[in-house]
Formats: C-alpha cells, structure tokens, sequence
C-alpha cells in the first residue's frame, strides 16, 4: 500500500511540473488549478490533480489515448511520462491509434470542425508525445490561447538544456530549441536566462540537464530522460509532413 502511495505522488508531481506552466498562464485548464499544481510539486499535497488535469482540452485526451493503447492506467507514472518526456510506451502505439485521439478529443470538447481537419491530416507516424501536439495538431489551434508561430512553438515545446549560469534570481540555460531550415524544423542551440523559483528545484546546479516549459525551469532531468527527450524529440521532427 505505501508503495503504491509513493508512486501516485511522484506521477502526480511529474504531471504538476509540466502541467503547471500553461496553466498559470490561463492557456490549458481551470485558474483553480494552479494552487494545487504549486502545492503538489513543493509539498506533496496532490489533491485535486486528477480532476484538474482532467479538464485539459488537449492533455487529457492524449492521456486517454495512451492508456488505452498501452492498457495502463492514466494516471500512471509511465503513461504521464511517455507524454511529456517520451518512454518505450511510445513504441507500442501504430498509425491508426491516431484516430482514437480524435475521438477523444472530440469528448473533450475540441471544436467538431476542427478535429475533421485534422482528419484530413494524416501524420506519417502517430507519435503520442508532447512535441507531436506542438507541432502536427499545432499549438494554440485546438483552443485558440495563442498564435502558432515560432516563439509559441519553442515556448510549448518540452526543451532542455544544461545550466551555465546561476544566481539568487536567474537561471541560465544552453536549450535546446528548433528554428525553421528550409522550411523545415530543425534543433539548434541558445543560452537563454529565466527566473527561477528554488521552491521547485531546490537541488539545482551548474552542470545540471534541466527541462523548461512556458519559460518555467522545472525539472532536473536524469540521463535516461535526457536521452528519451531527445530521442523522441527528433523522432517526431522525422515524422512531420511539410508542406
């Protein structure tokens, strides 16, 4: 039982780090969210998070999606992991599942008009990842909360990075991000400053591979989440049809 407790908190704190960042700008979820994504990530106190996440007009589906797929439960570390990070459970998934998520994004209340476009948009491979929602479904388009355009792109997208600079207010970070090549997407690196709250990475330190989300350093990444990152990140690059 205490095991089972243990890993619901941490898949919960792994779904506030990332959910918490566009929720506190008002683009995904409820404004009564954002308390308890702050709470669960510093304190531990993850009540309510299901429900939250729950009304997440693009999260949610893709979380349904891959549960479904993968026959784990939606709240499960791996599944919430293979969203926001990318994991093995990326693999098990095959093109058609890409209408299992318009089915369900039609429950969620994506507009009807909206999902039969992306009908029409067959992807090359179906990739349930976070960086396939930025830039195939596009971000912004399901909801509206923001332009699709570079800035928005590369401010969506999971990016990481190591720390090369850290003060009492600031972080700086050589990220991982994407220009356009070509007309195609492709990864390049910057060093960009944010501020940082210590609340959320207390451990932090130069050297250390972090993720960034909606300009909100959030995670010290592991070595294998790293590589997952970054695999799938170009995995789904690879895939995109550019018109």
């Amino acid at each position: 039982m205490v095991n089972t407790i243990v890993e619901n908190k941490r898949a919960l704190q792994l779904l506030a780090r990332f959910s918490l960042p566009p929720n506190a700008l008002g683009y995904c979820g409820k404004d009564s969210a954002t308390e308890k994504f702050k709470d669960c990530i510093v304190s531990g106190k993850c009540v309510g998070i299901k429900t939250e996440t729950s009304h997440f007009i693009v999260l949610y589906p893709y979380l349904k999606t891959i549960s479904k797929i993968v026959k784990r439960s939606v709240f499960s570390y791996e599944v919430i992991e293979s969203f926001w990070l990318g994991n093995n459970l990326i693999g098990q998934t095959k093109t058609g599942d890409y209408e299992l998520l318009l089915a369900n994004f039609n429950k969620q209340g994506v507009p009807e008009n909206f999902v039969n476009e992306l009908r029409k948009k067959q992807p090359n491979k179906f990739i349930p990842f976070h960086l396939f929602q930025v830039l195939h479904i596009g971000v912004g388009k399901s909801s509206g909360a923001v332009p699709f355009n570079l800035n928005s792109i590369n401010n969506c997208m999971i990016r990481w990075g190591k720390v090369t600079k850290l003060t009492n207010e600031k972080i700086s970070v050589n990220l991982n991000s994407l220009k356009i090549n070509k007309a195609e997407y492709t990864l390049t690196k910057k060093i960009v400053a944010f501020p940082y709250n210590p609340l959320f990475i207390p451990d932090v330190k130069k050297g250390d591979v972090v993720s960034v989300h909606w300009g909100i350093v959030n995670k010290i990444l592991t070595k294998k989440e790293t590589n997952n990152l970054e695999y799938w990140t170009k995995e789904t690059l690879k895939t995109l049809v550019y018109d």
